[in-house]
């Protein structure tokens, strides 16, 4: 995620994770959606990102753990709400993870 026009700031995509990670009862599942398809775009930007700069220093430690990682993220995202809501709270947060973990990742990488 680079500072281009239209890329999402890092404030914004913690504001998104933020709200998919809110604690109490099931968002509505229509916000459960919307929520979705805004962590599956931001999850895809990083992804990439976090996957390039992976593949180029394949001998640093904790290379395998956090490849299996990526990989994990790539079928999460894969995965889909489901029909009922709670199935669908529990595949948001676990987007929200996973996009919170590559924001981690991608910050790393630019302070390198």
């Amino acid at each position: 995620m680079t500072a281009t026009a239209g890329a999402p700031s890092r404030d914004e995509i913690q504001e998104t994770v933020d709200r998919a990670l809110v604690s109490g009862p099931p968002l509505p599942y229509n916000e459960l959606v919307v929520l979705e398809q805004a962590l599956r775009l931001l999850i895809a930007g990083l992804w990439a990102t976090v996957d390039e700069s992976e593949r180029q220093h394949p001998a640093t430690p904790g290379y395998a753990r956090r490849r299996a990682r990526l990989d994990g993220i790539r079928h999460q995202t894969s995965v889909g709400l489901g029909d009922g809501l709670i199935s669908a709270q529990v595949q948001v947060r676990a987007l929200a993870t996973d996009c919170q973990w590559l924001l981690s990742q991608y910050a790393a990488e630019v302070g390198r």
